[in-house]
């Protein structure tokens, strides 16, 4: 993530239909990563549950090398932060 270009991916998986969703963010600029960083580094990469919930959504997070996958029940603080965030940032904007 210190190298710049750097994309962050969320993709949300899952659900009784198997829908699956993706998310990514392209960071090129250092203000972008300087908004960026302190976001991606908040969340427990090392620390991520890998349990998984029938019929339930499982979220991955990808940036750079790092890579965790987290159920919607522990989608929160940090993780929901950031896939929040992702989420905003590709919305269409009108």
């Amino acid at each position: 993530m210190d190298e710049l270009p750097f994309v962050i991916t969320v993709v949300r998986s899952g659900g009784i239909a198997g829908l699956r969703r993706e998310w990514s963010v392209e960071v090129a600029a250092p203000q972008e990563a300087d908004h960026w960083r302190p976001i991606v580094e908040a969340c427990p990469w090392d620390e991520a549950p890998h349990d998984q919930v029938a019929d339930g959504f499982v979220y991955d997070f990808r940036v750079a090398d790092m890579e965790a996958v987290v159920t919607e029940r522990d989608l929160d603080g940090p993780w929901r932060d950031l896939a929040e965030e992702v989420k905003r940032s590709t919305a269409p904007h009108h």
